[in-house]
């Protein structure tokens, strides 16, 4: 009989893990706690070649660039002198691909396009309650009162899992880092055409980056240090005020471009960012972790969704391989779990040098800076170069 794997979370992760399970027998089926009118997330993310290599069996590259920017950097201090500048073309020869900045909504889009395009059925409003497993079984429950069964569960519902908070309900797992990442989309009349690159300043006191996609469209984004955590009402009503009033005054002095790109922008994006402890386990019988509700990394390497997608891979093989669900979950993190660290801590470092820097920090900066970007390259070979079994 064919076995069948419930998921939850239709987001990018889930539907690439539902078409990888089907090469290997399974019937998958996918649901998602949102509505189909209300699952456009408002951020975009880098996508780097670990991630296009594995998504591109199931979607068209080309058809992430119909609202894009390119991946590129071009660093500059605080007198706009350009100091350094990461290219991706190298990517190309190396890799077969480049790293590209998508709208989230629209790369998860794609993922559910070709996944109920291959017969995945996709179940929206389906609100993730609780999970009950026998011996050869799971179930899971939806506050509607629906429920699935199959022969395993996969969790892609991201940073706020809400099976991992049911499988490890004896701990609070996420920790609030004091940061909140914000940016947005704006209409500026000086900046129509599009860029080749993301300009990243380094300001008079933090860092404010932004691309001019192909629609001619402001990307931008910046940090927001803030010592309490937002409850939800703020994170709903007055946050996103708050942070244009701060990024407006730390940026008072520098390029007037910047100040109005905040001005023209609609509804500022805010995600508090969250370290995310090392799990003692991704899996609980028949039920496996996946992506950020594994391994929640921060954005400042544009990793989630590429980790993500990697993970997506690697179980599937494990699942093909292995005798046994058990064996194929504990073969599964045994594998990930080096890689996912150490990108996780390569992550939080590149965080670390977006902070306002003294004046003997900064001149030192603008003249290394290109020597590393240089040995960056490099270093991140085994990253952006991963493959199954490397």
């Amino acid at each position: 009989m064919t076995k069948k794997a419930i998921i939850i979370g239709a987001g990018v992760a889930g539907p690439i893990m539902a078409l990888q399970l089907k090469k290997i027998g399974y019937e998958a089926e996918l649901f998602e706690s949102r509505s189909a009118e209300d699952i456009h997330e408002g951020a975009f993310i880098g996508i780097t070649p670990n991630g296009l290599n594995v998504m591109k069996e199931f979607v068209d590259l080309e058809s992430l660039k119909s609202d894009f920017t390119p991946g590129s950097i071009s660093f500059y201090n605080n007198s706009g002198k350009q100091i350094a500048e990461l290219q991706t073309d190298y990517q190309r020869s190396l890799y077969g691909c480049e790293t590209l900045q998508i709208k989230r909504s629209n790369l998860n889009i794609k993922a559910r396009e070709a996944a109920v395009k291959h017969g995945v059925i996709i179940n929206y409003g389906k609100k993730f309650k609780s999970i009950n497993q026998s011996e050869d079984k799971v179930s899971a429950t939806f506050e509607d009162g629906s429920a699935a069964t199959g022969d395993i569960l996969i969790a892609c519902d991201g940073m706020f899992s809400a099976v991992r908070s049911f499988l490890f309900q004896d701990s609070k797992l996420l920790r609030y880092t004091k940061l909140i990442s914000t940016g947005g989309f704006a209409r500026v009349q000086e900046l129509s055409a599009p860029t080749s690159e993301i300009q990243m300043h380094f300001c008079e006191r933090g860092f404010f980056a932004y691309a001019v996609s192909d629609r001619g469209e402001v990307w931008w984004f910046n940090n927001y240090y803030r010592e309490v955590e937002p409850n939800r009402t703020e994170l709903q009503h007055s946050l996103r005020e708050e942070i244009r009033s701060h990024l407006l005054e730390i940026h008072k002095n520098d390029n007037p471009i910047f100040s109005t790109i905040i001005k023209n922008t609609g509804d500022i994006i805010a995600y508090p960012v969250y370290d995310l402890p090392s799990l003692p386990h991704w899996y609980k019988g028949r039920v496996c972790l996946i992506g950020d509700a594994a391994h929640g990394i921060s954005p400042h390497l544009g990793q989630g969704a590429s980790l993500a997608l990697e993970d997506t891979l690697v179980l599937s093989h494990c699942l093909g391989t292995e005798k046994t669900i058990e064996s194929a979950f504990r073969q599964f993190q045994d594998q990930r779990r080096p890689r996912v660290e150490k990108t996780i801590k390569t992550a939080q470092k590149v965080g670390n040098t977006k902070s306002k820097i003294n004046p003997v920090a900064a001149w030192f900066r603008d003249r290394l800076i290109g020597f590393f970007i240089k040995k960056q390259i490099q270093q991140l070979d085994w990253l952006y170069g991963w493959k199954l079994g490397k």
